[in-house]
């Protein structure tokens, strides 16, 4: 019995020694249409978010490869099947986390906001200015932190299958508002030039959390904690509302996103 326990701990040793020795780099990879925290130029994965890995990852002296992949259910299944190490900022889900690991330490917020029509008087400070008002969203869309339970409880939201379809609801006047995560809105109408025909309220209606996730089949998943922990270090030292805006002019000045 202690022989066969004794075998057992070598393999075991063995096993950890050998993922320990194939750890060797980790491939980054991110959404390639959600600017500014990550989009695709037509030759490199750029954003906010690659920004804050990669720098992370060279703090760590950790080899990476940045690779595009294509579109973003793409991405996950690359990551489900353990052929990319790491995306750089997604939400959380009971779905995702069957396949990633989440570092404990957000990377940035990802902020919602209700979009009118340049002009429009609507008065608004909080949810409950929404009440008796017709809204628009866009079919599948969480915005988490609670909105999601307050439409269904509170408010009278019809869907509409994407981003470009609310926008012509809106125009139309068949909706009063369009809430939609602000920045694939902002981004969409910046490159169809309709910018100035809306505007997004402040404050932001919800602001959820994101975070960098790791492939539970990652051989370099043992140096999560300690991404995790030059993640917050990181972070601290940096402005991160500058890195977000800085990024948003960049893409403004090239509004273009390639699959």
């Amino acid at each position: 019995m202690k022989r066969c326990w004794l075998v057992m701990g070598l393999l075991a040793a063995s096993g950890a020694a050998l993922a320990q020795v194939q750890c060797t780099k980790v491939v980054v990879t991110a959404d390639p249409e959600y600017p500014p925290y990550a989009w695709y130029d037509g030759q490199t994965l750029r954003g906010a978010s690659v920004d804050v890995v990669l720098a992370v990852l060279q703090a760590m002296k950790l080899p990476y490869e940045l690779r595009y992949v294509g579109p973003f259910v793409r991405v996950l299944q690359n990551a489900r099947l353990g052929d990319v190490d790491i995306v750089t900022e997604l939400k959380r889900n009971a779905e995702r986390e069957s396949y990633l690991v989440f570092t404990d330490t957000a990377i940035f917020t990802n902020p919602s906001s209700v979009f009118v029509r340049a002009g429009h008087k609507l008065q608004f400070s909080k949810r409950e200015d929404l009440r008796g008002l017709r809204g628009g969203a866009t079919h599948g869309t969480r915005f988490g932190d609670g909105l999601d339970e307050y439409i269904e409880a509170n408010l009278n939201v019809e869907t509409g299958p994407g981003i470009k379809e609310n926008f012509l609801k809106l125009d139309a006047g068949r909706i009063d508002y369009f809430i939609s995560p602000h920045y694939p809105a902002l981004s969409h109408l910046i490159s169809s030039g309709t910018e100035a025909r809306y505007m997004a309220l402040r404050p932001f209606v919800a602001e959820a959390l994101n975070y960098v996730g790791w492939s539970r089949r990652s051989p370099c998943l043992g140096r999560l904690a300690e991404f995790d922990a030059t993640l917050k270090r990181y972070l601290t030292t940096l402005n991160t509302g500058r890195v977000v805006d800085d990024n948003q002019d960049a893409w403004r000045r090239n509004p273009v996103m390639k699959r």
